[in-house]
């Protein structure tokens, strides 16, 4: 029987997946979960391995126990994989989860989230409804997880592989979503398209989502995009934007309650005008909103038809945007930070005649 691969503890394999997927990794929680850190511990206690070719089933992990992880000596795992998957095992102790929970560990973390990425691999030529063992956790994940590995190598090798596993939209919305952690401290600077004028915002995640709806949605939205107003919790106008809207043929109502950020197209007749409220608390555009911005749109003469209604987010996976989502009004459109090639819009079907 092949050897067995080092064994991490289960406290340490949660420390190191937190590592291999840190805050800024997309919808991180069901690989980092309980669930995820006990599977990959079970994987490495039997050694089910790719090169080893040993794979287990979800009702290997299911039917583990607190009790059978502290027997860590190669012979106690040995004769506990002699075992484990012969019919009526049981577990010494009491098992980990009921045996009516293994859909949750074979389709979400499993199947949909473990083998796409390459941390699990599966036993190929096996038919669909064979109940024989067919998971194991693949060559290059298993060393991310090795305790030999540690300091500037682990890094490398962490780096290594999330290039390799990674998707290239996956890697540069964590790209993003780190860089949005670094410069929630000092100020924020914002050059703004067409114009070249720079405004300086207080720090904070409002801000750097506002920069970024200024600096790339701006120009990935409008041919010639030009901001007409920003604002944020501190500064409601920035003198530097003064003038700008009437220069453009807008005229809004001084006491009408704008958005965070105004934007038009100059670069076509009839351009587009874009009213984006940026959220990372609160205040999405939600029906009555929508209402109210399509009022003071139609007060300074711009038909609906020309009216952009956007709610810009940090991330899909922000709780701000779970929590807001049910609210946001039909008609409108989300844009993420994280992901600025992408537009979410809520449109209504119509009835075809």
């Amino acid at each position: 029987m092949n050897s067995l691969p080092a064994l991490p503890s289960i406290d340490e394999i949660r420390e190191r997946v937190n590592v291999i997927f840190p805050d800024n990794f997309p919808d991180r929680r069901i690989l980092t979960g309980e669930m995820a850190t006990k599977a990959y511990f079970v994987a490495l206690y039997g050694g089910f391995t790719e090169s080893a070719a040993r794979f287990f089933r979800p009702s290997t992990i299911i039917r583990f126990s607190h009790e059978q992880a502290t027997l860590v000596d190669d012979s106690a795992r040995l004769t506990w994989l002699s075992t484990c998957q012969t019919p009526g095992h049981k577990p010494l102790g009491q098992q980990w989860y009921a045996d009516n929970t293994r859909e949750p560990l074979r389709d979400d973390l499993i199947r949909n989230r473990a083998l796409p990425i390459g941390i699990i691999v599966k036993r190929e030529g096996v038919a669909p409804t064979s109940p024989a063992p067919i998971y194991a956790i693949s060559d290059d994940f298993a060393t991310l997880l090795s305790p030999d590995l540690s300091g500037d190598a682990l890094n490398e090798a962490i780096l290594q592989w999330q290039e390799k596993a990674l998707n290239p939209m996956t890697l540069k919305r964590m790209r993003l979503l780190a860089r949005g952690v670094t410069e929630k401290q000092g100020q924020v600077s914002v050059t703004l398209p067409t114009t070249n004028k720079v405004l300086r915002l207080a720090a904070g995640e409002a801000s750097i989502i506002t920069r970024d709806v200024c600096q790339d949605l701006a120009i990935r939205l409008m041919k010639s995009p030009v901001v007409i107003h920003v604002s944020i919790s501190d500064q409601k106008t920035f003198p530097e934007l003064i003038g700008d809207a009437a220069a453009y043929g807008l005229e809004f109502n001084p006491s009408a309650e704008l958005p965070d950020v105004v934007m038009v197209d100059v670069g076509s007749d009839q351009g587009k005008v874009a009213f984006i409220e940026v959220v990372h608390s609160d205040g999405p555009i939600t029906e009555v909103r929508k209402n109210a911005l399509l009022k003071i749109a139609a007060d300074a003469g711009i038909p609906a038809a020309r009216v952009l209604l956007i709610t810009a987010f940090e991330d899909r996976s922000s709780s701000p945007f779970k929590k807001r989502i049910s609210e946001l009004a039909i008609g409108s459109k989300v844009w993420f930070r994280s992901e600025p090639d992408v537009l979410l819009s809520f449109d209504e079907l119509l009835m075809a005649v």
